[in-house]
């Protein structure tokens, strides 16, 4: 199991000195994409993936619709299991003729009730059926839960990297800003030319312009992530958690192991008992019904007689042996073992991409973090130290700065890669609660 987390990695090196002119430096050792954040330009209460997850379920109508056809079927097993209703009728014979019937004198009147006994247990072959079929709406719902989950994860991971992206650039921003202070005032001492004061501003304006697309792109992912429980206009608010960048990476096979447990592939397991018993239906409709009936006979005669009757009608399934309904369940049986296996297929290849990008984030991720990093922080550092002895210029510290800062978005954009590849791997692997 995967955890959605996002874990705080210090970054080792966060220089804040004043050089023999004066230079101010603040490259920021926060962590890059991995910290519970509380912004300063945001506002509002902080949401989990949980918190988010269950606004989520809370306000998704297809999950009322779910409910409303879970109470269908249970009304279709109720009437399933219930027999045909008896047929009373009455049937008036030799009236209104000629001869001995002239008027009522020849009256026949016959009064009576029928009943189908059904056979072959239909009645218990329909009720199966429908509980089968009810199982299907249980299975709808799981699916429906899985695919919520993946979409708040998603959107979730998105929405906390953005804020991630924003705190970055507003350390660049801060640091472009003392720099262009210092700059300004070392060409008002003649201690540097215009061209560089020049520069500083343009790299001010610069970033400047990251941190407004870097909001906007923030504004973006929290309004996606708020439209998952409905809200059209967000509240503001901020999410945490954590990503845990795994040492290890599990195994694909043992990955693969888990597909036949998950909703996408155990439902088919449900189906196919559903299909199974639409067939034992079928089957037991091959066997005809036979009616039988019973009541009493009324004869205008002698001044009126009285007699019982009764008899009972059975089918000659001598043409229609239901064979083509029989034939056509059959096939549907057959056709879940292709349904799950096409099934299977597409998410071993989903899988498969998913993991190739999960592996490819982490093995750049940890590679940054590992090699990268600690480099650029020990040049920060070395750098630094010779601007204080007078070996370096303040463009070099600014360089390594700057350099530093790359690392960090690199390491942030491996991050993000690494993320949407978990969060796809965990919807495709995540476990039905429901028993097959």
């Amino acid at each position: 199991m995967f955890i959605f987390l996002i874990q705080r990695i210090p970054w080792g090196y966060a220089p804040q000195t004043r050089g023999r002119r004066g230079l101010h430096f603040r490259c920021f050792a926060s962590s890059c994409a991995l910290a519970l954040l509380a912004l300063n330009t945001a506002q509002g209460q902080a949401l989990t993936l949980n918190d988010a997850l269950q606004r989520t379920i809370d306000n998704d109508p297809r999950l009322g619709l779910n409910a409303s056809l879970a109470e269908a079927a249970e009304g279709q097993i109720e009437q399933a299991d219930l027999p045909p209703n008896p047929v009373i009728g009455g049937e008036a014979e030799n009236f209104l003729g000629t001869g001995p019937i002239t008027g009522v004198q020849g009256l026949e009147l016959t009064l009576g009730v029928s009943q189908v006994i059904e056979t072959a247990d239909k009645r218990k072959h329909r009720t199966t059926l429908a509980r089968r079929e009810r199982e299907l709406v249980d299975w709808q719902r799981e699916a429906l839960l899985a695919g919520l989950e993946a979409e708040v994860r998603a959107a979730f991971i998105t929405a906390l990297l953005a804020q991630e992206s924003v705190q970055l650039r507003q350390e660049q921003l801060g640091l472009a800003e003392e720099s262009e202070t210092e700059t300004a005032r070392l060409v008002e001492a003649a201690h540097s030319p215009q061209v560089e004061l020049t520069r500083a501003t343009l790299a001010v304006r610069q970033q400047r312009f990251a941190l407004d697309k870097a909001e906007r792109e923030l504004a973006m992912a929290q309004t996606a992530l708020a439209s998952l429980w409905g809200e059209t206009a967000a509240q503001p608010f901020t999410v945490e958690g954590r990503i845990v960048l795994e040492p290890e990476l599990p195994e694909f096979a043992a990955l693969v192991d888990r597909l036949p447990n998950t909703v996408q592939l155990a439902q088919y397991n449900a189906l196919q008992r559903s299909r199974e018993a639409a067939l034992d239906l079928e089957k037991a409709r091959a066997t005809p019904d036979f009616e039988v009936f019973a009541g009493g006979r009324y004869y205008n005669e002698d001044n009126g007689n009285f007699g019982f009757v009764a008899g009972f009608e059975v089918p000659w399934p001598m043409f229609d042996k239901n064979q083509g309904n029989i034939r056509t369940a059959r096939a549907q049986v057959r056709a879940v073992e292709f349904e799950r296996e096409a099934a299977r297929r597409e998410l071993l290849i989903q899988l498969n991409a998913a993991y190739q990008d999960l592996a490819s984030a982490h093995t750049e991720a940890r590679a940054v973090q590992s090699d990268l990093l600690p480099g650029a922080e020990q040049t920060l550092a070395d750098t630094t130290a010779g601007y204080e002895r007078g070996q370096y210029t303040q463009l070099s510290v600014l360089e390594s700065c700057e350099t530093l800062f790359e690392i960090r978005e690199a390491y942030l954009e491996a991050l993000q890669r690494y993320a949407a590849a978990q969060a796809v791997i965990e919807a495709l692997t995540r476990p039905a609660t429901i028993q097959p």
